[in-house]
């Protein structure tokens, strides 16, 4: 009995030691080391709701802060690498009705296409690149209420920062 313990924590250290690979989600990378300083370039927006850019490049700015993988800079010439991209679309649906047909839930996505861009030789060289990455929430509405719009609003605000930790995450984790 002794022996199956000590074999069993030999294995459990040896396992311990080596690693079996697997991590948390955005705490890797598979950028190079050599990749220090980032440009969040504003997305270009090509719908019709008129701040999404400047949410999505704060929450984006933010997360990437947050992660502290690389430095920030206000400037392309100044970085390694430049994040860019484009919003093509915002859609809120109506998903849940009350029985008089009205809408009580809603979906709101967001969709964009995106690239991570090595800007330190004459051609820039795209190291990552989605050209649909989205993704979506929901939010209740009560139709009597005068907050609507305010619902609205809180949605994106929290639709743009899980856009940016999922970006960031991809953007890491090389998806």
């Amino acid at each position: 009995m002794l022996r199956l313990i000590i074999s069993c924590l030999v294995v459990g250290c040896l396992l311990g030691c080596f690693g079996c690979g697997y991590h948390l989600v955005g705490a890797a990378s598979s950028l190079p080391d050599e990749l220090q300083v980032l440009y969040v370039a504003p997305f270009e927006n090509q719908t019709s709701w008129s701040d999404i850019d400047q949410r999505l490049a704060e929450a984006i700015s933010q997360e990437w802060v947050r992660r502290r993988r690389f430095q920030l800079v206000d400037s392309e010439a100044e970085a390694d690498i430049a994040l860019k991209g484009i919003i093509t679309s915002v859609i809120t649906a109506p998903v849940t009705f009350d029985d008089s047909g009205r809408a009580t839930e809603y979906q709101m996505t967001l969709r964009a296409s995106v690239q991570l861009v090595d800007v330190r030789g004459e051609e820039p060289e795209i190291l990552w690149e989605d050209r649909a990455f989205s993704r979506r929430t929901s939010y209740d509405v009560d139709v009597s209420a005068v907050d609507y719009f305010d619902r609205q609003v809180i949605a994106m605000t929290g639709l743009s920062r899980d856009f940016a930790r999922s970006l960031v995450s991809a953007v890491m984790e090389g998806f």
